[in-house]
């Protein structure tokens, strides 16, 4: 409304225009703005027309206003806002809310991966230190099959043996 109070003329495409609307008889009383369906108008000669609207006998088509009307609807702006007000803090504590939620959702996540990384290098360490254990305990049974031979070996002998005895 700034603008159409500046004298900012919004028809074909000056500044403040946001859609192209047909000439009206608007135009000659004062500047007008369209926002899609919204139009915003503001008389050149708004505060006379106040005065002469106030003056009794002033002919004008404007009808004087109440002024227990006006400290009414003064109330009732006033609760409005107040209700507005408790309205945004009340979206303000539960924005709070769900941001500190979703901010333990993502540390709690962090610190599972972190703990799983961790998790899994541990489990290759362990992997890799199984593996040379078993390499070295290979290397360590090489001599069994040979000893595993020499045995049975001794084993028939002393079965020859124990024949000759007999």
């Amino acid at each position: 409304m700034a603008e159409a109070a500046a004298g900012v003329s919004p028809r074909g495409g000056g500044a403040g225009s946001l859609s192209e609307e047909p000439p009206s008889g608007l135009e000659r009383e004062g500047p007008v703005r369209w926002d899609g369906r919204l139009t915003h108008f503001v008389a050149r000669d708004f505060e006379q027309q106040m005065r002469r609207s106030a003056a009794p006998g002033s002919g004008c088509l404007i009808p004087a206003v109440d002024p227990a009307a006006l400290q009414d609807l003064a109330a009732l702006a006033v609760q409005a806002a107040a209700q507005v007000d408790e309205l945004l803090r009340s979206v303000h504590g539960a924005l709070q809310a769900l941001t500190a939620l979703s901010v333990g959702c993502i540390q709690t996540y962090r610190d599972g991966v972190e703990s799983l990384g961790e998790a899994v290098d541990t489990s290759i360490r362990s992997m890799y230190t199984l593996m040379a254990r078993c390499e070295e305990l290979d290397k360590a049974m090489q001599p069994v099959p040979a000893l595993a031979r020499r045995i049975r070996d001794m084993k028939g002998a002393l079965e020859k043996l124990e024949g000759l005895c007999k």
